[in-house]
């Protein structure tokens, strides 16, 4: 419990939370359709895993810590849907569409 305590714990927690709401911003926003017309910055503070499965498989593999396999998890949750929630807020309605996410067309 003493990493919780620890400035670079915090520093790469933010890390991730950053990382992943330039993810879900960047990568949601890339599968819009407009018409016509640096994740990995962050890996030297926390490794940039981005991806809950990452940071899982780390901790399974004993090269991340509980807490900071816990703290990578909710910033990765959190940054993810702070990002959407800003493209959802600076895309217009006709072009949100589903926010990039694959939908089922009926018929």
């Amino acid at each position: 419990m003493r990493e919780l305590r620890s400035s670079s714990f915090w520093r790469a927690v933010l890390a991730e939370f950053l990382g992943s709401l330039l993810y879900a911003l960047l990568g949601l926003g890339a599968s819009l359709r407009w018409g016509p017309g640096p994740p990995g910055a962050l890996g030297p503070v926390s490794g940039a895993h981005l991806n809950p499965a990452t940071s899982l498989a780390f901790l399974l593999a004993a090269q991340l810590s509980l807490p900071r396999a816990l703290g990578y998890l909710l910033a990765q949750i959190l940054g993810a849907l702070a990002g959407a929630g800003v493209l959802y807020g600076l895309t217009p309605a006709p072009v949100r569409g589903t926010l990039g996410l694959s939908a089922v067309r009926s018929g």
